[in-house]
């Protein structure tokens, strides 16, 4: 199911890149405001897929030419058996280095580097029916390849994938299990869709451990 799931979404994402037409891609630099939904599945304790819902607002900043970048902080909650609450504060940055851009006439498509590191600390998390907290932290870091098309002016799809490193740094009476510190393949395929003339849309698929799913709302000014 899962290697089906993945043959999917990497031919969705190539073919649309194939698809890819002419169009005319935003280049104005400048500053976001936005908010964003990820839900994630990148660790297993005991066969069982442990998921990851992170959610917030983000700042994001790019040039003209060669960069992205973003800062965003919020909430993030743990499908975990033993915690009474699972949600705890969470922020992550990361962006993208352009390495080649269509509209400047260096190839078909663009084409970069992504990167990104994430941190959330469920120490102030209580342990169910005790009065414990638990010391989990939880570690995320990404380096993909990053390709994308423009199908138009208000349509762009993309599709990332390298590797995913993620960490639970647990209380050793809590978790036990050695599949909590890997370096994971990832792949992430999507599209941005600019629905206003500074309000950019992007739709989301990941996979890692298993199939997960984004939204992001950026308005730049």
């Amino acid at each position: 199911m899962k290697k089906n799931m993945f043959s999917i979404i990497l031919g969705a994402g190539v073919l649309s890149l194939v698809i890819a037409g002419t169009g005319a891609a935003q280049v104005t630099p400048g500053f976001s405001l936005g908010g964003f939904f990820e839900y994630r599945v990148e660790n297993q304790i005991n066969n069982d897929d442990i998921s990851f819902t992170y959610y917030g607002a983000r700042l994001g900043f790019r040039d003209e030419r060669w960069v992205e970048l973003f800062l965003e902080g919020g909430g993030e909650g743990m499908s975990f058996e033993p915690f009474d609450d699972k949600t705890t504060g969470a922020f992550g940055l990361g962006g993208t280095f352009w390495l080649m851009r269509y509209q400047y006439g260096y190839g078909p498509f663009d084409l970069g580097i992504y990167g990104s590191v994430h941190f959330a600390d469920y120490s102030s998390v209580k342990i169910k029916d005790t009065a414990e907290k638990t010391d989990i932290k939880h570690y995320r870091y990404m380096g993909q390849i990053v390709i994308r098309g423009v199908i138009n002016q208000d349509f762009k799809a993309f599709l990332r994938g390298g590797i995913l490193g993620t960490k639970l740094d647990p209380s050793s009476s809590l978790i036990d299990n050695d599949d909590l510190d890997k370096i994971k393949p990832a792949i992430n395929a999507g599209v941005e869709l600019q629905l206003a003339r500074n309000l950019i849309a992007t739709l989301e698929l990941n996979y890692s451990e298993s199939v997960g799913g984004a939204i992001h709302l950026d308005y730049w000014f």
